[in-house]
């Protein structure tokens, strides 16, 4: 499903991805965990190459591109593969939410309006957001947003979908209502990649956790082992400092 070799990415001086390898098979939930600045969301953002890496080969599905012979129509076929997901929602603020939701259908993919409405409201329904169909962002909550946000990523019915922190800028009382909408994407065996500090949902979704740090991936296992015994110092100790917050 997707393959990941050897990927860097540097920003000036600074490296960020030191030689990342990664592999997640199809409906398969990966969450990534880690300090601030220890290459989360750098990773994510290579991936459909918001960010460009300077080397490595994304692979999802037929889909392979190598970062040192790129091509934008390379980076066109990747990203219809993918959807994110972001930490502030970026909607559009002149759109309605059912607006928001069809935008992709009618630019990337040409659907017909109506067909892509009869999906926007598919989509509003299962996040729970039926009543807001024809409501402006600014009028939603940060939790109403997200969930906008994640059923814009479903409508595209990407191969996987990439997770950027989607609680971090919610109040605590909103998070649980975007955590069940990732839920029950995983009942549904949608492939994800999710980096998140909810270290109780990650244990809870995730089939696999991975640690990084440093632009490493430093361990990686099923959550039970991560969370209960893991096995690198340095994971020990990231682990502890949450664990004590």
């Amino acid at each position: 499903m997707l393959k990941i070799e050897n990927l860097h990415k540097s920003f000036d001086d600074l490296k960020v991805l030191k030689g990342i390898d990664l592999e997640v098979s199809k409906g398969e939930v990966v969450v990534i965990i880690g300090a601030s600045g220890s290459g989360k969301s750098t990773l994510l953002r290579c991936i459909n190459y918001l960010e460009t890496p300077e080397k490595g080969i994304i692979e999802i599905n037929k889909v392979r591109v190598d970062a040192e012979k790129i091509s934008t129509k390379d980076i066109q076929g990747l990203r219809k593969t993918t959807a994110m997901v972001f930490q502030n929602y970026n909607l559009f603020k002149n759109k309605t939410a059912i607006e928001n939701i069809t935008e992709a259908l009618l630019v990337v993919k040409n659907t017909p309006r109506d067909k892509a409405e009869v999906i926007g409201e598919r989509l509003l329904e299962q996040v729970g957001l039926t009543d807001k169909r024809n409501t402006y962002p600014k009028a939603l909550s940060g939790g109403q947003q997200q969930r906008v946000s994640i059923a814009r990523a479903m409508a595209l019915n990407p191969d996987v979908i990439l997770f950027d922190e989607p609680t971090s800028a919610l109040d605590p009382e909103l998070v649980g209502e975007v955590l069940n909408v990732i839920r029950e994407l995983a009942r549904k065996h949608m492939t994800m990649l999710i980096v998140t500090h909810e270290m109780g949902f990650a244990r809870e979704v995730a089939d696999r956790v991975i640690f990084m740090d440093g632009g490493y991936i430093v361990e990686e296992g099923k959550p039970e082992e991560i969370f209960t015994n893991p096995k690198h110092d340095r994971t020990k100790k990231f682990l502890s400092q949450i664990i004590k917050r």
